[in-house]
């Protein structure tokens, strides 16, 4: 059999409105939450093991182990959580990569996500 996984990343909504709803272990008072959805539109399974998140062209936090496994034809969703001392727009983005199940490297940027001003 042949194939791989193939990773997509949606965003909802984008541009992402500001809360001000308060964020886990940041005292910041400008947030900003938005959903990633995560598709593999391949014909195996993968499993994303890495992310760096981008705020305003800076890595801002790189995770790895993540174990994220998503079956062929599935997916799943992350909810993304930005904080900042400053209420003027920013962009964000979230790269991941990983591997699929028959060992192909998976390795994708994700879209822009501009983080409207509040």
């Amino acid at each position: 059999p042949s194939g791989s996984g193939v990773l997509q990343v949606t965003i909802s909504p984008n541009p992402v409105p500001g809360s001000g709803t308060p964020i886990p272990n940041c005292s910041l008072p400008n947030t900003w939450t938005y959903t990633q959805v995560l598709s593999n539109a391949g014909s195996v399974e993968l499993t994303v093991s890495d992310r760096v998140d981008f705020m305003d062209g800076a890595v801002l936090s790189q995770r790895s182990g993540l174990g994220i496994v998503i079956p062929a034809g599935s997916k799943t969703s992350l909810t993304t959580r930005f904080c900042s001392a400053n209420a003027g727009e920013h962009h964000t983005r979230t790269d991941f990569s990983g591997s699929d199940a028959r060992n192909n490297p998976i390795n994708i940027q994700g879209p822009d996500v501009t983080l409207a001003k509040r």
